[in-house]
């Protein structure tokens, strides 16, 4: 009974494992950046909260996704500095404080702008694979 329940727990992992890795990054990511345009347009931090909500789902689940190898260091550096933004404009939102909402909201911007460049390829990678 116990080993059934044990290879039962490996086998949900395994697939657990295998799912994440199947994460549609550019869909998540055009997900994330409507997201983060409908809370920064709300019109209020209540009404803003169920985006930032959503913003903070969509950045876990974009840490899942499969990275290449040379660059996913800097890519998870960068969401986890998103969800940390992200834990402040929560806090904001509840507390009604649209100021620091905003900055929040706008220090994210500043973060996805800063990562997606970090995502170009050169020219000679592009030639030469590396």
């Amino acid at each position: 009974m116990l080993s059934r329940l044990i290879c039962c727990l490996f086998i949900m992992l395994s697939l657990s494992v295998t799912a994440s890795n199947n994460v549609d990054l550019e869909a998540t990511m055009k997900n994330m950046g409507l997201a983060l345009k409908q809370a920064r347009e709300a019109a209020t931090p209540y009404a803003a909260k169920p985006y930032v909500v959503q913003l903070t789902e969509l950045t876990a689940q974009a840490k899942t996704a499969r990275f290449p190898d040379d660059k996913a260091q800097t890519y998870l550096e960068g969401l986890n500095k998103v969800q940390l933004t992200l834990q402040s404009a929560l806090l904001a939102a509840d507390a009604g404080n649209n100021e620091k909402l905003q900055l929040a909201l706008a220090e994210v911007e500043q973060l996805r702008r800063y990562y997606h460049k970090q995502r170009k390829v050169s020219f000679w990678q592009l030639l030469f694979g590396k």
